[in-house]
């Protein structure tokens, strides 16, 4: 595939600067109206940063169907506005592009917040709307599916659809990627959007099509912080995981104190693994559970939590959090260790024999499950 440069020295000073500092320009706006959504439900405003993390910027509660934000606009950073409060809302975000000065009009006449309307002159947000608007349908169904399965609780069918639909919009991503003249910024927020999603979702067709699309990307943009996250997330994956095989020990991790080492270590040991993300609810109410089994079951089964967050995130909050149990992390986010285990998300538990066999996996926690599998197996 051909080489894509266009406009280089612009795009070079742009992410040079990005991965350098995140500059604080002038203020931007935002301007929320809303029609037919109820007052009093809080709107949050937030931005992905360069490391793969998120950060709350500030929140708003809906008055007269309005809210508003005021901000300092960031180089090489996305904006999103979600609501907290998902039994209302649709857990997708609104994404949009700012820029010094800019005033950022949003309207909206129903709670499917992905498909809110952005209007602003902001160059990124021209780009990222000509691609938006082409799966513009595909996110009002996925936003209904996510509604549905909050009433039946039908994970299987969920998983079913939401893959179907990510597919489609999977295949309109691809050929607008393609037809890209330039690499912008809106065309590297896609290829990390499209990379994750195939990857979650182990769509190894899409991955295919998205290497072929990296491969043909001068360097610069894969040394970035979120071309490197792009690359990490393309990676041929090793062979699936399943209970009875063998545990792979040759995995290298680190702890929060920046030493690493290999899983080798804990050959000869019970293991329980722990997969986990300080944003994800359920893992943070699995630590109280692990940390009474961390005593009451001490030298019988070796407990090692491995975290998908950006690194300079866990380890921030693992200095915060101190946990009584090995605290590590792979440095690969969610496309290392934990992506092997056919399982739908986080946290995810492996038990491990002594022997190095892999005795069971799920995914998912309620208060008790982690003690009952271990003790109808050990």
């Amino acid at each position: 595939m051909k080489k894509l440069h266009f406009g280089i020295i612009t795009i070079i000073a742009v992410l040079m600067t990005a991965s350098c500092r995140n500059d604080l320009g002038a203020d931007f706006t935002v301007i929320g109206e809303l029609d037919n959504v109820d007052d009093g439900y809080q709107m949050l405003l937030f931005k992905s940063n360069l490391d793969g993390s998120t950060s709350t910027i500030a929140i708003d509660t809906l008055v007269n169907g309005r809210f508003e934000f005021t901000a300092s606009a960031e180089t090489g950073v996305l904006y999103h506005i979600v609501s907290p409060q998902y039994e209302k809302f649709s857990s997708m975000s609104l994404d949009f592009y700012v820029e010094p000065g800019a005033e950022i009009r949003i309207t909206g006449k129903d709670n499917l917040i992905k498909n809110w309307t952005v209007k602003s002159r902001v160059r990124n947000q021209k780009i990222y709307q000509s691609y938006f608007d082409q799966v513009a349908d595909i996110y009002i169904e996925l936003q209904l599916v996510e509604f549905e399965y909050r009433k039946t609780r039908d994970l299987d069918a969920f998983l079913t659809e939401s893959r179907a639909l990510n597919s489609k919009v999977d295949s309109v991503s691809i050929k607008w990627l393609k037809s890209q003249r330039k690499i912008t910024e809106p065309w590297i927020d896609l290829m990390v959007r499209s990379s994750h999603v195939a990857k979650m979702f182990k769509d190894e067709k899409t991955l295919i099509e998205l290497r072929g699309i990296w491969d043909g990307v001068d360097q610069i943009y894969k040394d970035n912080p979120k071309g490197k996250t792009i690359t990490m997330a393309l990676q041929p994956q090793r062979g699936p995981l399943k209970v009875g095989d063998m545990f792979p020990y040759d995995t290298e991790v680190c702890d929060i104190h920046g030493y690493c080492r290999s899983l080798s270590e804990f050959k000869d040991k019970n293991l329980l693994l722990y997969f986990n993300s300080y944003g994800c609810k359920p893992c943070v109410e699995a630590k109280k559970e692990l940390t009474e089994l961390s005593e009451s079951m001490k030298g019988m089964i070796e407990i090692i939590g491995l975290n998908v967050d950006a690194h300079k995130v866990w380890e921030a909050r693992g200095k915060e959090n101190p946990v009584p149990w090995y605290d590590f992390n792979e440095g690969k986010e969610s496309y290392g260790l934990n992506c092997r285990f056919e399982t739908t998300g986080i946290p995810t538990f492996v038990i491990v024999s002594k022997e190095g066999k892999i005795l069971d996996i799920w995914a998912g926690y309620r208060d008790g499950i982690i003690r009952e599998r271990i003790d109808a197996i050990l």
